[in-house]
């Protein structure tokens, strides 16, 4: 028990740290992508934290599988560095009784990862595609600045207001437009934002203006003096959207029979496949030699951590495209890495082995330890 309590500990510890290190990056990576995103006016200002924390939720369920993966191995590769094991295996501690500690562990992540691969995840996902969806809808008014020429296009709309008292009304405001091969240019003291109820359409209506069509140096220009004059908006008013895959709730894919969704679907259970497989999988590779190092197999596990994920990104377009069937789906994977854990444990156990010592003398011990028991 207080071994196993130790072993427990250990793990934890150096979890804390691996996951802690972990999220700084993705946390860094994601405010450089959205201030990217906002510099650009993809995003609205007002939503750079908001989407910066539903990102970062969204990355947890990646992030939890490496951290545990990560911080099994590293806790188990000390233990062998620093010769503890070559003590518990005398105590008859071994790969089973790790495997156990580690199993124990798991048991609360397991629930956590569930939750945010089928819940929070995909809720998350919703939130950002609806402030996304609301920002494209309203952006042709929010993007006008009072006072302030309001480029849109690539140049070939400039809109210019005095003042918007209340959004959507405008005072002293003109607009160029560029055709091509004349402009116009309309200009009154008053304009409004009006939607069109049936299609979302949105207009900037001028009231009693005037419109000036012609090419600027020319004498040859038409002008017109109008009542009410509409002009397209490229934004449409929000109204409603369709989810996309990842922000659909988790029953709606169990509900749906299209490829795209049990792809999806697959995809979810598949974090919590892999993060059990994962972990079991870093018991019989965290042993290594004294000489080795502590970090004598990260490159080997960060090897197996990014093929494993990029089959099962494989695999899932292949259900996706109908390649594969969904019966046959992600499952695959999970199949192939059960498969090397279970040669990896069998290999460390040494069942297969032609030496004296019976099974449950889980590890192999210096030749000095075999002296002495045969002694």
């Amino acid at each position: 028990m207080i071994i196993r309590d130790y072993v427990i500990k250990e793990i934890m510890r150096t979890f804390a740290g691996v996951f802690t290190v972990l999220f700084l990056i993705i946390l860094s990576t994601q405010l450089l992508r959205s201030l990217s995103a906002v510099a650009e006016g993809r995003i609205a200002l007002d939503f750079l934290f908001e989407l910066i924390f539903f990102k970062n939720i969204e990355s947890l369920v990646l992030i939890l599988p490496l951290a545990m993966f990560l911080a099994i191995l590293l806790a188990l590769s000390r233990l062998y560095k620093d010769s503890e094991m070559i003590a518990l295996s005398a105590c008859g501690i071994g790969p089973s009784s790790l495997l156990k500690s580690v199993l124990i562990v798991l048991g609360a992540f397991i629930f956590l990862e569930a939750g945010l691969a089928m819940v929070l995840a995909p809720w998350a996902s919703s939130k950002m595609q609806f402030a996304q969806e609301s920002y494209k809808a309203e952006s042709d008014i929010e993007m006008i600045i009072p006072g302030q020429f309001n480029v849109a296009d690539n140049g070939m709309r400039v809109l210019y207001a005095e003042d918007m008292p209340t959004v959507g009304q405008l005072k002293n405001v003109f607009l160029h437009v560029d055709n091509g091969d004349s402009s116009s240019v309309m200009a009154s003291d008053d304009a409004n934002v009006v939607t069109d109820s049936r299609q979302g359409a949105r207009y900037i209506v001028f009231q009693d203006g005037n419109r000036y069509d012609g090419n600027s140096g020319s004498l040859d220009y038409r002008f017109i003096k109008f009542k009410d004059y509409g002009v397209l908006l490229e934004g449409k008013a929000f109204t409603s959207f369709d989810l996309d895959r990842e922000s659909m709730p988790t029953k709606e894919l169990l509900q749906s029979g299209t490829l795209v969704h049990r792809a999806e679907f697959q995809w979810r259970v598949s974090q919590i496949i892999m993060m059990l497989l994962l972990a079991v999988i870093a018991v019989p590779l965290s042993k290594t030699a004294p000489r080795q190092g502590r970090y004598g197999k990260m490159a080997v596990a960060i090897l197996l951590y990014i093929g494993y994920s990029n089959l099962l990104v494989v695999a899932m377009n292949w259900v996706r495209q109908g390649v594969v069937s969904p019966g046959f789906g992600l499952w695959w994977v999970h199949l192939l890495f059960l498969t090397l854990f279970l040669v990896l444990f069998v290999h460390q156990m040494g069942w297969l082995s032609h030496f004296k010592r019976s099974s449950y003398q889980v590890l192999n011990c210096p030749k000095e330890f075999d002296d002495l028991v045969d002694k």
